[in-house]
């Protein structure tokens, strides 16, 4: 099968297409032919090893110390499944799936075996492949943050970095939950905010909102590019603070949470641009330029 290996940590130009053997699948895993996967952020900082000093003993114990110990890289996709064990019982031939990956990836192939009890969602019949490819990293991430129980109807919520894959998806999820939004990005997509929900935009180039008369009753940053110090004066009294920066919790029931919310119609994935598998190189560059809007996917079908 094709799929977009790396051997060391670097930039697009360390990843290469290749033809390698179809995984093994055990009694407890499902054979998925992916039909698309995301290139997100997760991406990038593991890919590149982009991540505080501090942190890179850990992450070197965790992925690999001069490149990835998993040599096929994607994190997060959806396909359909093409093959069950004999004991799985919980997905069938046929089934329309998305998933996330993380320590293990391999999503950038034609092919990925996955545990029963991975991180896997029934796909809406309300969205596409492409339009599924993203949500086990982005709408997850954002709903680690933004959710029933963090936000209540009326808060004024301030978003940073709202045209990203995160903050594309928290935007949506802070209206669902009955918050005022302000989304936070430059001018140029502004418009795709609005379209999303947003009540109130700001322009970071020419406005820093931390300069404003304005109080929020959480601020989260959905790029990692600010602190809570320097939020304070504009958090309210009980106000929260949150961060990307903060590790997220995984899990199918969270999946199954946001399949509800999408299913309800209240929960799009912008995608900014779809790529082949062979343009590979350029959308991860495009990715890691940090200038996309919503979602890159690579259609692997």
């Amino acid at each position: 099968m094709k799929a977009i290996i790396q051997t060391k940590y670097g930039g697009p130009e360390t990843l290469q297409l290749a033809e390698v053997s179809i995984p093994e699948m055990k009694d407890n895993q499902i054979q998925v032919k992916i039909h698309a996967s995301n290139i997100a952020s997760g991406d990038m900082r593991i890919n590149t090893m982009d991540v505080p000093a501090v942190l890179k003993p850990i992450m070197w114990a965790l992925f690999g110390f001069k490149g990835p110990r998993r040599n096929i890289r994607g994190i997060s996709a959806s396909g359909e499944v093409r093959a069950v064990g004999s004991k799985v019982s919980k997905y069938k031939i046929g089934d329309a799936v998305y998933f996330i990956n993380s320590m293990k990836a391999g999503c950038l192939a034609e092919y990925v075996t996955l545990n029963e009890k991975a991180v896997i969602a029934i796909k809406p019949n309300e969205i596409s492949f492409i339009e599924a490819a993203p949500i086990a990293f982005g709408a997850m991430s954002a709903y680690h943050f933004i959710n029933s129980k963090s936000i209540q109807k009326g808060n004024d919520v301030l978003i940073y970095g709202a045209s990203g894959s995160v903050g594309s998806y928290a935007l949506q999820l802070a209206k669902y939950y009955g918050a005022t939004v302000t989304a936070v990005s430059s001018k140029k997509n502004h418009k795709i905010l609005l379209e999303l929900g947003a009540d109130h935009v700001i322009d970071y180039v020419t406005d820093d909102f931390r300069l404003q008369n304005k109080k929020y009753d959480i601020v989260f940053d959905a790029v990692g590019k600010l602190s809570k110090k320097s939020c304070k004066d504009v958090l309210n009294s009980q106000a929260k603070y949150m961060s990307v920066k903060t590790p997220t919790k995984e899990s199918s029931v969270r999946l199954e949470e946001l399949n509800k919310i999408i299913e309800e119609g209240k929960l799009n994935t912008v995608i900014d641009s779809t790529y082949e598998l062979t343009e590979y190189a350029q959308a991860h560059t495009h990715t890691y330029s940090g200038h996309k809007v919503g979602n890159v996917v690579i259609k692997i079908l």
